[in-house]
């Protein structure tokens, strides 16, 4: 039957193991884990981050043809017009409706405020404004068209919101793009926090593991010397109740104990602390229950005692 401590050393071995394979675990999932979030995050951040840069071009461009077409149709309102046309065409062509389809394919993020408002003010303000080119380009009486057309209060609306829509556009643009700077820094300070508790983490595991693999090589080591120290008191109760004489004899032949029936068999000869040499016959004389004496077989083993070489020497009559 398995003593108390095997049964305790058995269970810190199962408990060690159980740690072992934990922190195998740990150490092996959790990075993976970590390292894909920090993945994902980063990369959405940074896509974020792309989204409001291309979209603070966007919007310069946005102002820059905007002005570029009312200074032509300004310059028509007064008969003038240059090259024919062409630059007034290309400032309007670059605001519809070309313009308002790249502000969708371009701007990946929704995060920042105004890139809807300013769309609609776009289609709404180009509107407006191919009357006015049309007219400009007519032929007849363009002058007068196109100054009927910037003079009306369609156009000096749908202007004015289209200013406001840029204006609020560039707002938040610096905004949107004020938060992606701080959600990036937010991101490496939270990956440095990570990467020190995971540290810290394997850290304690592995210390716990190695003091859970010591004391369990302890507890092996003390089971081992129960085992071979025949000096204990089930070795003793063992050795009690046998018919054999069996003595513990250290390696200078001196006799550390012996059963009942040893001394039964050698009388004086067993004492505790006297000197025992097995016969070069391996016999030797005794005394059996009857009083009598006979000869008996002596064999030898070898052992330890309290970590110390030792001897079994069994008598057994013939």
């Amino acid at each position: 039957m398995a003593t108390k401590r095997d049964r305790n050393a058995a269970s810190r071995n199962q408990r060690s193991k159980i740690r072992r394979r934990t922190t195998f675990v740990v150490l092996t999932v959790l990075p993976l884990i970590i390292g894909l979030t920090w993945f994902n995050l980063s990369s959405k951040n940074v896509d974020e981050i792309h989204g409001y840069t291309t979209q603070a071009f966007l919007i310069k461009d946005v102002e820059a043809n905007r002005e570029a077409l009312r200074y032509q149709l300004v310059a028509a309102s007064d008969g003038y017009i240059s090259n024919g046309g062409l630059v007034m065409q290309s400032s309007l062509s670059a605001l519809n409706p070309g313009f308002p389809m790249d502000l969708k394919k371009k701007i990946t993020t929704t995060l920042s405020p105004g890139i809807k408002e300013l769309e609609a003010s776009v289609l709404a303000y180009t509107a407006v404004a191919e009357k006015a080119v049309t007219a400009a380009l007519s032929g007849t009486n363009t002058a007068s068209q196109v100054k009927a057309i910037l003079s009306s209060s369609e156009y000096r609306t749908t202007d004015e919101e289209l200013s406001n829509s840029i204006a609020a556009a560039h707002l938040g643009s610096s905004l949107a793009s004020k938060r992606g700077d701080d959600n990036w820094r937010i991101m490496v300070v939270a990956e440095l926090a990570l990467t020190l508790a995971i540290t810290i983490l394997v850290g304690t595991m592995s210390l716990m593991t190695e003091r859970s693999i010591g004391r369990a090589s302890a507890s092996e080591r003390a089971r081992q010397q129960d085992r071979n120290n025949l000096d204990t008191e089930p070795f003793t109760q063992i050795i009690a109740t046998m018919s054999d004489g069996v003595m513990v004899v250290s390696k200078d032949n001196t006799i550390v104990t012996a059963n009942p029936a040893a001394q039964t068999m050698l009388g004086m000869q067993t004492r505790i602390g006297t000197t025992f040499e097995i016969p070069s016959d391996a016999t030797i004389e005794i005394r059996n229950s009857d009083g009598e004496t006979s000869r008996a077989s002596v064999s030898a083993s070898t052992a330890k005692v309290e970590g110390k070489d030792a001897r079994i020497v069994t008598i057994r009559e013939v």
